[in-house]
C-alpha cells in the first residue's frame, strides 16, 4: 500500500498523517474538531456535519490496515477522532461546551464571528441520489462557482464506493447559465435519461446513471416573475445570549416561527423569549414580522409592534435578543 500524493504531484512529509492523508493544512496538532471535518470555524448545520465526517471517514478507510503499525495507529486514532467530532458538534449541549472552551483557546468571540459571517449562496439546483446500494437520499446542492466531482476515489466532492466508477468519474460546473456533466474517464459509463453520454447540459428531471447508483437533477423551485415576491432574508443576532443558531436564512415562500420551544423553526431558547413568540413571514413583494401574544412584545427599531412590514437593516428586538434584518437582492 502506498500513501498518496498531494495535488501538486509531491508527498507530504512523514510523521503528519492529517497531511498525509486528509490533506489538511499545516497547524495545530491535533487539529480542532472544525478543522478536522474541513467546516468553518463553529458551524452548526446537523447536516453538513454528518456529510463532512462521512467524506472525512471514507479518505480514512483504505489506508486502516496500512501495514506499518504505528501508521496503523495513527490512522486508528484520527478515526475516532472524526467519529468524535460528529458526535459532539450533532449535539447542542456538547457543541455549545466545545464552542465556548474553543473560542477561549483561539481568544475570539464566537458571536462576532457568527455575526460577520455572510449568508451562504443559495443553490438554484442539486443531485439526489434516487436508487443504488446506498447513500439513497442524499442531496448534493449546486452553487454556481463550484465544480462538482463524482468518483470513487475518496477525495471526490461525491465518493461512491463503487468498482464499477472511476477515480474521477465525471463532474459537473457551472456553463453559460447551466449546469454540465462531463464524463472524465470514458471508459466507464454515464447514461443520462437511458441514453450514453460523454458531456451534457442537464435539465430538470434528469436521470443520471453511473456505477449502479442513479442521480436526479433537480432545479430548486423557481418562482414567477410575475409574482410579487421579497427577497431572501437574513436575520442576525446581533446582541443577546449566546444561542447554537445565531443566523436563520430563509427564501421566499417560507415562514419562520421563533420562539424557545422545540417546535419554533428558529429556537431562541431564553425565558424572556415566548414558546411561540413572533413570525415572520412573506406578503406579496415584502415580509412582515407578526407577534403572537407573546408575554414580553416585539419591538422594530425601539418601537412595539403588532405586526408591521420588515425593511433592510431594521433592528427586530425579542426579549434580550437584538436581531439585524437582511434582505438580499
Amino acid at each position: 500500500m502506498t500513501d498518496p500524493p498531494r495535488e501538486d504531484g509531491q508527498r507530504p512529509p512523514a510523521g503528519d498523517p492529517y497531511t498525509l492523508y486528509l490533506d489538511l493544512p499545516t497547524g495545530d496538532r491535533p487539529p480542532n474538531l472544525y478543522q478536522l471535518l474541513e467546516l468553518e470555524l463553529f458551524c452548526s448545520h446537523p447536516e453538513r456535519i454528518r456529510l463532512a465526517a462521512r467524506k472525512q471517514f471514507r479518505r480514512m478507510k483504505p489506508f486502516e490496515d496500512h501495514p506499518d503499525r504505528v501508521t496503523r495507529e495513527a490512522i486508528q486514532d484520527i478515526m475516532t477522532e472524526i467519529a468524535t467530532a460528529q458526535v459532539v458538534l450533532a449535539d447542542p449541549v456538547q457543541k455549545e461546551d466545545y464552542d465556548q472552551t474553543l473560542a477561549q483557546e483561539l481568544g475570539v468571540d464566537r458571536d462576532e464571528v457568527l455575526r460577520s459571517r455572510v449568508a451562504a449562496p443559495v443553490p438554484d439546483c442539486l443531485l439526489r441520489i434516487t436508487a443504488g446500494p446506498e447513500m439513497v437520499g442524499e442531496r448534493i446542492e449546486l452553487i454556481e462557482g463550484q465544480s462538482i466531482s463524482i468518483g470513487s476515489d475518496p477525495h471526490c466532492v461525491v465518493t461512491l464506493p463503487s468498482a464499477r466508477l472511476g477515480k474521477l468519474h465525471c463532474k459537473l460546473d457551472h456553463h453559460d447559465g447551466n449546469w454540465r456533466l462531463t464524463q472524465v474517464e470514458s471508459q466507464l459509463p454515464t447514461l443520462v435519461n437511458d441514453h450514453y453520454c460523454q458531456q451534457f447540459l442537464l435539465a430538470d428531471g434528469d436521470a443520471i446513471d453511473m456505477g449502479g447508483y442513479r442521480f436526479r437533477f433537480i432545479q430548486l423551485p423557481q418562482y414567477d416573475a410575475f409574482e410579487p415576491q421579497p427577497p431572501p432574508i437574513s436575520l442576525i443576532i446581533r446582541k443577546g445570549p449566546s444561542v447554537p443558531a445565531p443566523v436563520m436564512n430563509a427564501e421566499p415562500g417560507e415562514s419562520i416561527l421563533i420562539g424557545h420551544c422545540e417546535t419554533a423553526l428558529w429556537q431562541l431558547p431564553d425565558p424572556m423569549v415566548s414558546r411561540h413568540h413572533c413570525r415572520v413571514s412573506p406578503q406579496g413583494d415584502h415580509w412582515e414580522v407578526q407577534d403572537l401574544r407573546s408575554t414580553n412584545g416585539v419591538t422594530i427599531n425601539g418601537q412595539r409592534i403588532d405586526c408591521s412590514a420588515l425593511e433592510n437593516r431594521d433592528q427586530l428586538t425579542l426579549g434580550r435578543f437584538d436581531i439585524l434584518v437582511t434582505l438580499r437582492p
